[in-house]
């Protein structure tokens, strides 16, 4: 299934993270080295387009945002995190409301790469002190602005009897997700670790030279026997050579990145969801992972 049409979108976002190369004879002159540390990708499987240095990943999205250029935002978030968020009563791991009242502290979900904070809004909905971390400060500055007026949109539709002391706190930061400045932004204690990271179009918009590293932070800001990452997999429809992002991925880098009797993560949860935005319908899986 050919989702990833060559747009004028997609070219430009290509084109804005990458150089030219001629093909596989032209990896000395590139920073990123063939395998590129990462599993299922050889010297001829590599695209023509190679990634831009990993060092500027952080500053070339921030660059978009800055210039308005934000063709990947759907308005709101995926209907596959609405819909397994909304079977709580069957997954009891996801349920995060009432704990404040039984004298347990809030959950605390994080957002990675989090946009204009559809994802964040929404878990901090379900219970959650939500967090968003994001590396454009233009995106924050959007993010909180949106969730500001959402809130009275959605005080307006209750007519005015929005349960709101049910919700989490709602906060999006400015950040680097590898480092630990925004945790401290946020002010608070994260020894006990987080109980839930979302991720959608975080790992398919890091260079694949970055995903080993994903998997390893993910690993050290979950909660051990508890915490719960939750990845709606995509774009599972696009092969790695063609380049990116987003970056193709499968099934099997997940479990590769994550799973095994190595990995830190035991799979719980793997199922096609019946909705998605509709450039992943037919393709898209949802993984749910447990730190062990």
């Amino acid at each position: 299934m050919d989702h990833d049409l060559p747009t004028d979108e997609r070219h430009h976002l290509k084109e804005h993270f990458s150089v030219y190369v001629l093909g596989p004879e032209s990896f000395p002159l590139l920073q990123c080295q063939p395998p590129c540390n990462y599993p299922a990708l050889t010297q001829d499987q590599f695209p023509l387009y190679c990634h831009s240095s990993t060092d500027r990943h952080q500053e070339k999205w921030a660059e978009l945002w800055d210039n308005g250029e934000s063709s990947w935002d759907k308005g709101a978030p995926n209907p596959a995190l609405v819909d397994l968020l909304a079977q709580r009563q069957q997954h009891t791991s996801f349920t995060a409301q009432d704990l404040v009242a039984r004298g347990e502290r809030r959950k605390r979900a994080l957002v990675p790469g989090c946009g204009r904070g559809y994802d964040v809004f929404l878990l901090a909905t379900h219970g959650y002190d939500a967090f968003g971390v994001e590396v454009s400060r233009t995106a924050v500055n959007q993010a909180r602005e949106w969730a500001s007026d959402q809130l009275e949109i959605e005080k307006d539709a209750s007519g005015q009897t929005l349960e709101t002391d049910r919700w989490g706190r709602i906060q999006m930061v400015e950040g680097d997700f590898f480092k630990d400045d925004w945790i401290q932004a946020m002010e608070i204690d994260l020894r006990g670790g987080f109980d839930l990271v979302y991720d959608y179009t975080f790992l398919c918009a890091l260079h694949p030279t970055l995903r080993l590293s994903w998997a390893a932070r993910m690993a050290e800001l979950l909660a051990p026997q508890r915490g719960l990452l939750v990845c709606l997999e995509f774009p599972l429809y696009k092969p790695i050579e063609a380049g990116g992002p987003p970056w193709g991925l499968k099934n099997e880098v997940y479990d590769e990145l994550l799973g095994g009797q190595m990995g830190a993560f035991q799979k719980v949860l793997h199922y096609k969801p019946d909705r998605t935005h509709e450039i992943g319908e037919g393709s898209d899986w949802i993984s749910v992972w447990r730190r062990k």
